[in-house]
């Protein structure tokens, strides 16, 4: 399999595509394959309220929502602000802000463990000095303490200044690792004597709900056609990115890594090609505190034994398909407007496979059940995690906590449509939806 990497324009320079070759690959069985006609869902789709919540004309909230970024994201500040994780050109945190739903766009690292991105958000929102624990840091070989001091972006939360929680991709995952310290603490962390309070385990109510957008709660397949290819692809977005600086004189930085645990801080006066090149070659990638690993699907079963569901959370899901059933085959094919970079990967060759026909045998068999597919994750396990209680969300019916409610499926976007990007409509009226959702368990 060969792979090349894409520079692309602001955020999809950072999650630049391995593409795979299809030129010349061969057709399915019998020829042209006949696709299935499935229409797309609006994207403004009303999402109809619960009983019990606000007055249904309600169009106001005043528990913040975070909204937490999948891999590779790009966060307040990065791009020169001018290019946005959430919306692209637009800003959908400001927008919903500005609508009476007050909203922040939280910045974790792009690449870092889950462990390290749920630490970093709860940091993030309270502020102080990002504190990784004695234990969890030792295990991997990092420094325990980031240097940079978070002010927080709400510093007065607790349990009567609670949270709504909305991650992305990746960033689903992360959310809900967030939760489990908040509510479980970590036992390791706590014989060290001087653990940070975000391990006691003693924050029950400080979540109100957890909403996951197009996140791959029972792992990606994307890890497996990638395979040994992954650690020097995340390694080429790297140097990709770096690269990106000689196109803006005099703009020495204009994405955050965020690795300084990592000793990968951008030392004053480096230029960022010698920056990539040390995050390119840094131990990071040796280890599985790194999100190539908490992503897989093996990763999903230590989660759903190590991150059970809160009974104190209210948790919403919704899925993004943006393939076709083939008829003959039942392979999944990318829709033609899916974005060309993730059609690459996705594309369900003989002998090469992608998403839409990838197949595998070991602690977790990968079947047809994971074939459809945004274009980077599996539509399969973004309703919630396997083995939680999941239901469709059904509005006539009041919502219970710890039960996940999947709001449904958004057929015909893939996984950068839906937060904006590279799409042609305003995404706006999706978020307002969730938002308005949201304002109903105040």
């Amino acid at each position: 399999m060969k792979y090349c990497y894409l520079p692309l324009f602001g955020f999809l320079l950072i999650l630049a595509a391995c593409k795979k070759e299809i030129s010349d690959a061969t057709p399915p069985p019998g020829g042209k394959e006949t696709l299935a006609d499935e229409p797309v869902t609006p994207i403004g789709k009303p999402i109809p309220l619960p009983p019990g919540g606000k007055h249904q004309n309600a169009r106001a909230g005043n528990i913040p929502i975070i909204m937490v970024h999948g891999f590779g994201g790009i966060g307040p500040g990065d791009m020169l602000d001018k290019y946005r994780y959430w919306g692209g050109f637009d800003d959908i945190p400001k927008f919903l802000t500005e609508s009476g739903y007050p909203a922040f766009a939280a910045k974790v690292g792009p690449f870092s463990s889950n462990w390290d991105r749920a630490v970093e958000l709860y940091y993030y929102i309270k502020g102080g000095h990002v504190d990784y624990g004695r234990f969890h840091s030792g295990q991997y070989g990092h420094s325990r303490m980031k240097g940079r001091y978070y002010p927080g972006i709400y510093p007065e939360w607790d349990a009567d200044h609670p949270v709504h929680l909305l991650g992305h991709s990746m960033g689903g995952l992360t959310v809900r690792k967030l939760v489990t310290l908040l509510e479980r603490g970590d036992a390791a962390e706590r014989q060290q004597p001087d653990h940070s309070p975000v391990f006691n385990g003693d924050k029950t109510g400080w979540v109100k709900s957890v909403t996951t957008i197009s996140t791959p709660h029972n792992g990606a397949t994307l890890t497996y056609i990638l395979e040994d290819g992954y650690i020097p692809f995340v390694r080429q977005l790297i140097t990709s990115v770096a690269a990106l600086a000689g196109l803006f004189p005099g703009v020495d930085k204009i994405y955050d890594f965020s690795l300084e645990q990592w000793g990968l801080e951008q030392k004053p006066g480096e230029n960022w090609l010698a920056y990539a090149k040390r995050v390119e070659e840094s131990a990071i990638w040796q280890t599985a505190d790194y999100s190539g690993h908490d992503v897989t699907p093996e990763a999903a079963l230590e989660r759903k034994v190590a991150e059970p569901d809160s009974r104190n959370v209210y948790y919403f899901s919704i899925s993004t398909k943006a393939s076709l059933r083939g008829i003959l085959t039942g392979w999944e094919y990318p829709r033609p407007d899916m974005f060309p970079a993730l059609m690459a990967v996705s594309f369900p060759v003989p002998l090469l496979k992608g998403i839409g026909n990838y197949t595998r045998s070991g602690k977790v068999t990968i079947d047809s059940k994971w074939w459809p597919n945004d274009g980077a994750a599996n539509v399969y396990g973004m309703s919630g995690p396997e083995g939680s209680a999941l239901v469709e969300y059904n509005p006539a019916m009041p919502l219970q906590k710890g039960v996940w409610n999947h709001i449904g499926l958004y057929n015909g976007y893939d996984h950068f449509d839906v937060i904006g990007i590279g799409y042609p409509q305003s995404v706006r009226p999706f978020y307002t939806n969730i938002a308005k959702l949201l304002s109903q368990m105040e």
